[in-house]
């Protein structure tokens, strides 16, 4: 100790002696700066505190001069509490100057009353203005739990929300319906993202559209993973929680999505667990791009749960499209809200009950009632184009294609039916090989690939063109458990991009040509950037060729937008994200529809697809309207669901209604759904 304080008054001896009130002072001006920067950081109401503080000092330091300054005049104060009094009310009000007299009094009375300007003026509208915008902030952030019933919950943020938003404040019948069953009178979209900022928020109000929307959709900041975030979106009391795949674009990334996407769905069970709200929990609508780990999300969840297999259900609209010209039209329609003719799902009505099927569809002049809804063990199978002898039960739900919901009601007195008795069915024709050119690679080319080899009647024989080394191509279809015996693959590794390249896979040899949204792009404007290059390059190199001599060209984009870009009548074309956004939307509003998607857009047991006039007896020349075009098909276990003339240029009418008719002419197709 000794030696210590040694030390410090040498160190001390050699200083200047007009720095020693220096260092005494610095200390304890520091450490009142910083009382005053903690107490300013505590927030609005310690600022607050601070500003009458310093408006009390101001107060009372020009009360005191005025009460000296008085002193002995006609103006002297009383005692000094009149004084402050007197400062206080010059300083929050500077109408008071012209009762002074005296010029010291007055001299007072300024001062005090120009510091009331700035402190009243600035610091506490500063003060103030600042707790304001931070209070916003706040609440922009979305860190304030909400307080809701039978509201929809939409997790984590993706390219695809705004459609899928959009597309369910649009299907206003659909969106009526669900808010009667779940005892709602409006319906809330409660969207949790990791960070909600205004960017984002602009972004998403600006495609939804602002005007009308603007009340039915709360932001809130947060993670799945975290029970107090979920708490914040009032989770137990939701109708349902949609869970859209995130954006990812090689396989590697989607598989990451996948896991990320499992890991939510058991940490919401296992908080539906921890808070005892198992009873009646929310429906889950998940999207997962591997359709083999559906399995593990079904038995993840403690409730009612739908698994939307992203991927897959791309993969096998594509792969129809490759088989049958002009079925993406029928996908887009059924898929697109809006644009004509949806898929629509209601309950049998009092005297349904015991009706035969087909002859029930005879009722529905404006509706294409095409299978029924039955609950078999705790799951809801969807019974497409049922046998001709199905009776409906009171617990069966229609499934129909309609423009209105309406048009699925059946009349109080229906017709008589002139329903026949079905004949034999018609033999599926034997289709010749198929040569398919595939531009630029994706992780939904195993998927695709196996979808083809699942075509028992039909042979392809497939290039994969594509800058990705072939190794990991075989790598990945490997992985995937491609073993193809019907589809023969060739690699070739290229730049799609360069006309020269592009030119020498001699594409005008093949039949059809399938351009997909590139994994190796980096962005999702940059795939279709190299879609829409190929589908260029590809309309030059065919410039010359007569139009039934042209192969088909079928492109996958993932912006509407760029629908503009390309001519619909030279190719076909799928928006991927548009269509996966309809399919969660509507799986959310009428959960049944996720079975019957699932079995309606492949070539499982039952498939759509075309057939030629020619084969259902109907000769060439001769005048048909829809309901004899329904009556034959019906008779061999078949539902007509719309005519393609020859040529196709406007696409298939979808449900035409009876009454349309039509010349025949070879080459005319019948739009059927078939076994």
């Amino acid at each position: 100790m000794h030696r210590v304080e040694t030390k410090r008054a040498q160190s001390l001896r050699g200083l200047n002696p007009f720095e020693l009130p220096r260092m005494v002072i610095s200390p304890f001006r520091n450490r009142v700066w910083f009382i005053v920067e903690r107490l300013l950081l505590s927030g609005t109401l310690a600022r607050l505190a601070v500003g009458a503080a310093l408006i009390g000092a101001v107060a009372v330091v020009g009360g005191l001069a005025g009460f000296v300054v008085a002193a002995g005049t006609e103006q002297a104060f009383g005692h000094p509490g009149e004084a402050i009094w007197w400062a206080f009310l010059r300083l929050s009000d500077p109408g008071y100057l012209g009762d002074d007299v005296g010029t010291g009094l007055r001299v007072v009375s300024t001062l005090v009353t120009v510091a009331g300007y700035v402190l009243f003026l600035g610091v506490l509208v500063a003060i103030l203005t600042q707790g304001l915008n931070e209070a916003i902030r706040r609440l922009e952030m979305g860190l304030t739990p909400i307080s809701a019933r039978h509201h929809i919950i939409i997790l984590g943020w993706s390219k695809r929300l705004p459609g899928l938003v959009r597309n369910m404040l649009e299907s206003e019948q659909r969106l009526l319906r669900f808010l009667q069953r779940v005892g709602a009178r409006k319906l809330k979209l409660v969207l949790l993202w990791e960070e909600v900022s205004p960017a984002l928020t602009a972004d998403l109000m600006g495609e939804v559209g602002v005007s009308r929307n603007t009340g039915r959709i709360i932001l809130r900041s947060g993670s799945p993973l975290r029970l107090d975030h979920l708490n914040r979106v009032d989770y137990l009391r939701a109708s349902a929680i949609v869970l859209p795949a995130e954006n990812h674009r090689s396989a590697d990334g989607a598989s990451r999505s996948d896991n990320s996407a499992l890991k939510t769905i058991l940490s919401i069970s296992n908080s539906l667990t921890l808070a005892g709200a198992t009873e009646f929990p929310p429906l889950l609508v998940a999207e997962l791009f591997d359709a083999r780990k559906i399995p593990i999300a079904l038995h993840s969840y403690r409730g009612p749960i739908e698994v939307v297999a992203g991927d897959e259900v791309v993969s096998r609209m594509l792969a129809q499209m490759v088989r049958h010209p002009r079925i993406g039209d029928v996908y887009r329609e059924l898929l697109t809200h809006g644009l004509g003719n949806e898929i629509f799902v209601r309950g049998c009505e009092a005297g349904m009950a015991g009706r035969e099927f087909w002859r029930l569809a005879e009722a529905l002049p404006g509706a294409l009632l095409v299978g029924v809804a039955r609950l078999e063990d705790g799951r809801v199978r969807p019974l497409l184009n049922p046998p001709p002898d199905l009776r409906l039960t009171a617990d069966d739900k229609l499934i129909y294609i309609a423009a209105r919901w309406e048009a699925g009601e059946p009349p109080a007195s229906p017709p008589e039916p002139v329903w026949e008795k079905p004949a034999t069915r018609l033999d599926a024709l034997a289709r010749d090989d198929v040569r398919i050119l595939v531009l630029g690679w994706s992780r939904r080319l195993p998927a695709f690939l196996q979808e083809l080899e699942s075509y028992t009647n039909q042979r392809f024989e497939v290039t994969l063109a594509s800058r990705m080394a072939v190794d990991e191509r075989e790598r990945q279809l490997r992985a995937y458990g491609v073993r193809p015996e019907r589809v023969r693959i060739r690699h070739v590794e290229t730049d799609c991009t360069v006309p020269d390249q592009l030119a020498a896979l001699e594409p005008a040899a093949h039949d059809v040509a399938l351009c997909l949204a590139s994994d190796l792009a980096e962005t999702d404007e940059a795939a279709d950037a190299r879609t829409l290059v190929e589908h260029a390059i590809l309309q030059e190199l065919w410039g010359a060729l007569p139009e039934d001599k042209r192969p088909r060209l079928v492109l996958e984009l993932l912006d509407e937008l760029n629908v503009a870009l390309i001519d619909p009548a030279r190719c076909e074309y799928l928006i991927s994200p548009q269509v996966l956004s309809h399919m969660l939307g509507q799986v959310a509003l009428r959960r049944e529809l996720n079975s019957v998607f699932e079995q309606l857009f492949n070539s499982g047991a039952t498939e759509i697809t075309f057939r030629n006039v020619l084969r259902y007896g109907v000769a060439a020349g001769e005048r048909i309207g829809f309901a004899r075009l329904q009556s034959l098909a019906r008779r061999h276990h078949e539902i007509a669901l719309g005519y393609l003339p020859a040529g196709g240029e406007g696409g298939p009418s979808l449900n035409p209604g009876p009454r349309a008719e039509w010349t025949v002419a070879d080459g005319d197709r019948l739009v059927v759904l078939r076994n």
